[in-house]
């Protein structure tokens, strides 16, 4: 199967101005033409009528008369007439045209009225006689005189011709001056579309890079929108090329870091480990240290990849139950004061396992960040149409401008990368993910009279 050819903007612009142009051309026309035609009609059906009553009440029966009757009558017809009485004893015709009326010979009258006639229209007097033309027909019988009336209707149809011919001529002419000013139109219309589209397709050569915004013209208002809108796609993806170009950077720092030391540790040991065995020990912790660190690291970008592409399954869920449970087992593994104030009941569309590692991740930071000597509080509670999961924690806190930054990958409060709180800024990125799968909001506040509540906002399964 051959594929339809696609259309250019101008394209469609163009054509559909053009029908527009012959339907409004061609409608106009045909009105023209049945108005004229409809009152030439007319105009000639009064005169005939007229004419036919003013010989039915003539009483002709005789050559004279008929000549009295014709003198009498100024009849301004602008017809061609034949004119037909007959009687027991005489048959008079005569015929008329804007020259004048005159007295038919007997060849004369007997080849028109002995020509065959057509009605075409029943009822309606309108007659077609062979090699004479179209008329219109009337005929009054009075005792022993019948009066017939043929009036042409070929000044009719010859107007009706020079008018269709002029309009034929004014729809090509308008035709053609209409398909010029669709093209000229089209081209202005589209010069804006065509403009944009270049200037995207020279901007997006190398997907690499940053690209820089579009011009966008101040009108179409449509093409303003659309290159507003294209504009605000190119700002997306060059937010996304600058976060995975951090992500690779970061990556990159927190992996040499743990490489460099486990290669000088090793170095260490072949340099002086014959002569020194002491350092032997010392260098083997390092890289034992060093080399979890960069197991931790790894398995957090394992996490998070799995987590960009997730799709999990959820289902009703008892989250109180849950949050309950990792709370009682929590505490036994820290040397904080782990407080727990759950409502029980509280049910949601959820998937197990996420949960839980995004409620061991968070109870991970607030004690990764809080001092020793500081409680923690992980709550549940029903808010309404919502549920409310909270980890409070009384460390450090979190200003106000990154407040959102902190979900971003290898993002840390501690931008210096200090060893001194061990971690690589990934936890909280797969939390915000998790979170958004299991479709939840996640939002930090401030705890009173220090530190960090991390919220997180369920709808509940009813």
């Amino acid at each position: 199967m051959t594929s339809k050819k696609s259309l250019t903007y101008q394209e469609l612009i163009n054509n559909a101005i053009r029908k527009l142009v012959i339907i409004i051309t061609l409608t106009i026309s045909a009105l023209i033409l049945i108005v004229v035609g409809v009152q030439q009609y007319s105009q000639t059906v009064h005169e005939a009528r007229g004419q036919m009553m003013s010989l039915y009440f003539s009483n002709i029966d005789d050559v004279p008369g008929f000549i009295q009757w014709s003198n009498q009558n100024n009849r301004h017809t602008k017809q061609n007439t034949v004119i037909r009485v007959k009687t027991k004893k005489s048959s008079i015709t005569a015929a008329s045209d804007r020259a004048g009326q005159q007295i038919m010979t007997t060849s004369a009258s007997k080849k028109f009225i002995n020509q065959h006639k057509f009605s075409i229209f029943p009822g309606q007097h309108i007659v077609y006689v062979q090699k004479f033309g179209f008329f219109l027909f009337y005929q009054k019988k009075d005792n022993d005189t019948t009066y017939q009336l043929w009036t042409s209707l070929s000044r009719l149809m010859n107007s009706l011709i020079l008018l269709l011919i002029l309009i034929s001529i004014i729809v090509f002419v308008t035709l053609g001056f209409g398909t010029w000013w669709a093209q000229r139109l089209a081209e202005k219309l589209s010069a804006p579309t065509i403009d944009l589209v270049n200037e995207t397709r020279s901007t997006t050569k190398d997907p690499d890079f940053d690209q820089p915004k579009l011009t966008v013209p101040t009108s179409p208002q449509e093409i303003k929108e659309l290159g507003d809108a294209f504009n605000e796609l190119l700002d997306t993806q060059n937010k996304r090329l600058q976060r995975e170009r951090d992500f690779v950077s970061n990556a990159s720092h927190e992996l040499r870091t743990p490489i460099a030391a486990v290669r000088g540790n090793l170095n260490l040991i072949k340099r002086h480990g014959d002569k020194h065995p002491e350092v032997i020990p010392e260098s083997l912790g390092y890289i034992d240290e060093e080399s979890l660190r960069m197991q931790h690291l790894i398995e957090n970008l394992l996490h998070l990849s799995r987590a960009d592409r997730a799709e999990l399954v959820l289902e009703k869920i008892d989250l109180s139950e849950i949050t309950n449970s990792i709370g009682q087992q929590y505490k036994k593994t820290i040397a904080k004061e782990l407080n727990l104030d759950i409502q029980p009941d509280l049910h949601i569309l959820g998937n197990v396992d996420a949960l839980k590692q995004v409620i061991v991740a968070l109870l991970d930071n607030a004690n990764k960040y809080s001092p020793d000597n500081t409680p923690i509080k992980l709550s549940l509670k029903q808010n309404g149409s919502k549920i409310d999961l909270s980890v409070a924690d009384q460390g450090i806190g979190i200003p106000d401008d990154q407040k959102q930054l902190i979900f971003q990958r290898f993002y840390r409060v501690d931008t210096s990368h200090s060893t001194e709180i061990k971690g690589s800024g990934l936890g909280l990125s797969i939390v915000s993910q998790l979170v958004k799968l299991n479709n939840g909001l996640i939002k930090v506040l401030d705890n009173q009279p220090h530190g960090s509540i991390f919220k997180i906002e369920f709808d509940t399964d009813k």
